[in-house]
């Protein structure tokens, strides 16, 4: 298992923090999410390293400040209210981590909770990796490899909830995520505008691995379907 503490980092480039975008501060709180202007400053340096660093690495398609607010950190923020009972120390696992959202973002919010974020992509990977040592966020660990590969002891069966957005269909996102959970572990999965559809496809997957579906949430930037784990 190769964390990425053992490659050589990236060099980030310099890049001033974005500035929270009106939007973004009216979507939060018509959510009712309230986070430290710490944690807010915080968000924004994310969100200016992920795009100033896109230019060298395939990060993300969004590449303009209003929209890095919106579509990333308020997208990965919807998930505080499903992880809000999770107790300090708990364990959240995110498959697919791509640019870091929503674990980035989610780490900052919650720096009682201990993300460990799964990216096959090396460079990628060593981003991710690069940004947490940056941000000084202690409770963030990178894996480099494939979920699947990582499905096993010690790590199967082990997290409090475990997070994916944007990385498969949930037929297919099921086996990949739901051997992490522990019994009654939430699994969150930030989908689109088809997410009925891919739940209607995924029945018997979600069966299989006896999973609960708790509902879907309808956000402003899309769909957050929740399950459960078995007891």
């Amino acid at each position: 298992m190769k964390r990425d503490a053992e490659r050589a980092p990236l060099s980030l480039p310099d890049a001033a923090p974005l500035a929270p975008t009106a939007e973004f501060t009216q979507q939060l709180a018509a959510r009712s999410i309230a986070l430290d202007p710490s944690a807010v400053a915080q968000i924004g340096a994310f969100l200016a390293l992920l795009i100033a660093m896109n230019e060298r690495v395939n990060l993300t398609a969004i590449t303009t400040a209003d929209e890095a607010w919106l579509r990333h950190a308020l997208d990965a923020l919807s998930l505080l209210p499903d992880l809000a009972s999770l107790a300090a120390g708990s364990a959240v696992l995110d498959v697919g981590s791509g640019g870091g959202v929503p674990a980035i973002p989610l780490a900052i919010a919650r720096p009682d909770l201990r993300f460990t974020l799964v990216e096959s992509t090396k460079k990628k990977a060593t981003f991710l990796s690069d940004v947490a040592h940056k941000l000084a966020l202690a409770n963030v660990t990178v894996l480099a490899e494939r979920a699947e590969t990582l499905a096993r002891p010690p790590l199967a069966r082990s997290f409090d909830a475990v997070t994916a957005r944007a990385v498969a269909k949930i037929t297919e996102l099921i086996p990949w995520t739901a051997p992490f959970a522990k019994p009654r572990a939430k699994l969150l999965f930030i989908k689109g505008a088809r997410a009925d559809e891919e739940l209607a496809e995924a029945r018997r997957t979600i069966a299989q691995f006896k999973l609960k579906h708790e509902g879907t949430t309808l956000t402003s930037t899309g769909r957050i379907v929740a399950f459960s784990a078995a007891p």
